[in-house]
């Protein structure tokens, strides 16, 4: 296994800046996902790993080597793009020994390398089919099998799920997770479906612009967000954002509408003014319907309409000027109208600057 360390990357398209500084570390036998939206600079940055684009300034080690300077064939990796890309012509089997061939490996080794991978992907019964014959998500196994079987350091891998339908999209994901587990391999994954991203990776790298806004494992991703971008990316449904003001007179608290809500125990990051403006991050979950035994902040809402989610249902309230959703039970969901308590958890709550946009 081998990690991958980049430093310093940057690269443009004329006028655009499309990776600014990146530094990023990818320890052995790591999951690691690249995740943000669209022209965020992700694909540029795997494909700066990949070699596949020059870059201006910065470096890119794998294994400890540095690669900044050496063809994509010389690198030791291998690569899953977001199409197929399989040859059409050739059934699954030559779909996957083309590259060994071209290398001259060995016909023994290639044979061994092909059951192998069509064992490992469960695709050992479609060997002597073509690509038109398969359904996408068999596609794509091969499209990934191809890349096991060249035995790479690290594997790179574009989207590879996004011509999926969402139930191929589900099974795909469970059958990546398997595979990382059963090859202990370096994988760098790039999605902008957070989904993704928390259920798969070791660690996720999250974009903006050319930037990485905060780089962790999933779980302190979604409990402890850096950024309001963040926190406001990564979370289905959205974290609810609440605009106030922050208040120190005797206790820490934060002054939404016209509410006083208690701080007390929220773990500061950065001094913040008496009276300094802040916004008040609280995820749905985190928002309950307020009862006898309820311990804590309480605030009033009025009830505007609830969304079914199967498992859940997502309610939404107006505070004030502002509005607020609540992740609920059916049952307690069901019938809702007029004005109700809502309880807020405050050992769940980001306070972010409004202005910098960094935790508070």
């Amino acid at each position: 296994m081998s990690g991958v360390v980049v430093r310093g990357l940057a690269k443009s398209y004329g006028p655009v800046r499309a990776l600014r500084g990146i530094d990023l570390v990818v320890e052995p036998g790591e999951f690691a996902v690249l995740l943000g939206p669209s022209g965020c600079g992700k694909s540029s940055l795997l494909g700066a790993i990949a070699g596949l684009d020059d870059i201006d300034t910065g470096t890119v080690e794998i294994g400890g080597v540095d690669v900044t300077k050496r063809e994509p064939s010389e690198r030791g990796i291998a690569m899953v793009f977001q199409s197929y890309a399989l040859y059409p012509t050739m059934t699954v089997c030559r779909n996957l020994s083309f590259g060994l061939r071209v290398r001259s490996v060995p016909k023994a080794e290639i044979e061994r390398r092909v059951a192998w991978a069509a064992e490992l992907l469960q695709i050992g019964g479609m060997l002597d089919r073509k690509p038109s014959q398969l359904s996408g998500g068999q596609r794509q196994r091969v499209a990934i099998g191809r890349a096991l079987v060249q035995q790479a350091k690290v594997f790179l891998l574009d989207e590879p799920l996004s011509n999926l339908d969402a139930k191929l999209r589900t099974e795909m994901r469970v059958e990546l997770k398997r595979l990382h587990q059963s090859l202990g391999a370096t994988i760098i994954y790039v999605t902008h479906d957070q989904i993704e991203a928390m259920t798969l990776a070791t660690r996720i790298a999250v974009m903006r612009a050319g930037r990485i806004e905060q780089y962790a494992t999933p779980d302190v991703l979604y409990e402890r967000p850096a950024t309001l971008f963040v926190a406001g990316f990564v979370g289905s449904p959205a974290m609810n954002f609440l605009s106030g003001s922050l208040g120190r007179a005797s206790a820490p608290a934060v002054r939404i509408e016209t509410d006083a809500i208690s701080l007390d125990g929220y773990p500061f990051c950065a001094p913040v003014a008496d009276g300094g403006k802040v916004v008040f991050g609280i995820r749905p979950e985190h928002v309950s319907l307020a009862g006898r035994e309820t311990r804590g902040p309480v605030i009033e809402a009025e009830s505007l309409f609830i969304e079914p989610m199967g498992a859940d249902t997502l309610a939404w309230f107006q505070y004030g000027s502002q509005r607020i959703s609540a992740r609920l039970p059916p049952q307690r969901a069901r019938g809702l109208s007029g004005k109700v308590r809502l309880a807020l958890d405050i050992s769940q709550v980001s306070l972010f600057d409004p202005t910098t946009e960094e935790r508070l």
